[in-house]
């Protein structure tokens, strides 16, 4: 157990200390709001999309696609049983500020901080997984939680034409197809997909770094929402999955990360569109990102004792 945290510890070590770099060099005014918003953008027009695309650039094999598809079924059924943890417990109080609970329980940072994890620990399976998760992700996130925050009507649309499905939808081919992808397009995404670690850590530091830690660990409402987040839903939604007769043990260690990782950074974003308690949410990204530096391998490394990696 030891061991198996000490390793998942030091992956994770190594992406708080690139969300460190973002966090000094947005104190130190050497990146600005400007700045952050336009790696933001990078991030998920460019560099999430070679991400995916990258993931499926492999000879098509019928155990791999079996085993994808598996994955995909039960990530979608546990993010439907977040969702309805969420609507469960969250009924009550101000509308603004129960949606955003309630979007907080289901959506993780499972993109910005999920594949890079499940890459370090799980190696190319991981991304491979992860990335499954998160296009499965962005379409409940366009649908029910687009819709939640909004109060407009779902919206198909929204979660089809994102850049994680167009990813997708490219690399899908390639892999059932087994096409040989030329040399310098294929260099060209391997690059733009090595970014995405280093970037998208430092757009996290740089987030945390405009947030007001002090008023964040006064904000009690904060605490039961990341222990929710961080312990509770992805420790219940393990013992479930450990129990499953799932191909690929990765599968399992995959989950554990996307389940485990912090609050989405698109619940403040989502909360201020829409004015919706935008303080709260910024205050739960931030607060759940800190913890999550020590409840994050822990968990991963429970699950890694019970699937035997």
């Amino acid at each position: 157990m030891l061991h198996s945290f000490s390793i998942v510890f030091g992956q994770a070590l190594s992406l708080f200390i690139m969300i460190a770099v973002g966090f000094v060099m947005y104190k130190a005014k050497r990146v600005t709001d400007t700045g952050v918003s336009q790696m933001t953008d990078l991030l998920l027009y460019a560099v999430t999309p070679c991400v995916v695309f990258n993931a499926f650039n492999r000879p098509f094999d019928p155990a791999t696609a079996r085993s994808i598809a598996v994955f995909a079924a039960v990530s979608a059924v546990f993010i439907a049983l977040s969702i309805f943890v969420g609507m469960l417990l969250y009924r009550g109080g101000n509308a603004d500020s129960r949606v955003v609970l309630r979007f907080s329980t289901v959506f993780s940072n499972c993109g910005f901080m999920g594949i890079p994890l499940a890459g370090a620990v799980c190696g190319e399976k991981g991304t491979l997984y992860a990335s499954i998760f998160v296009v499965l992700f962005n379409v409940f996130q366009w649908t029910y939680g687009f819709a939640m925050m909004s109060g407009e009507k779902l919206s198909l649309k929204k979660a089809i034409i994102n850049p994680c499905v167009l990813g997708l939808l490219a690399g899908l081919p390639v892999f059932l197809l087994s096409v040989n992808v030329p040399s310098p397009v294929e260099n060209a995404v391997s690059m733009l997909a090595a970014l995405n670690s280093p970037l998208a850590m430092i757009v996290i530091g740089a987030h945390l770094a405009k947030a007001d830690l002090v008023s964040t660990l006064k904000d009690i409402r904060c605490y039961p929402a990341s222990l929710l987040r961080l312990i509770l839903l992805p420790a219940a939604i393990m013992s479930a999955v450990v129990a499953l007769p799932l191909p690929d043990s990765y599968q399992k260690l995959t989950l554990a990360v996307m389940f485990g990782a912090p609050v989405a950074a698109s619940c403040a974003l989502f909360a201020t569109k829409f004015k919706r308690d935008s303080e709260l949410a910024s205050r739960l990204v931030a607060m759940s990102t800190l913890f999550s530096m020590l409840t994050l391998p822990l968990i991963v490394s429970v699950v890694s004792l019970a699937v035997g990696k």
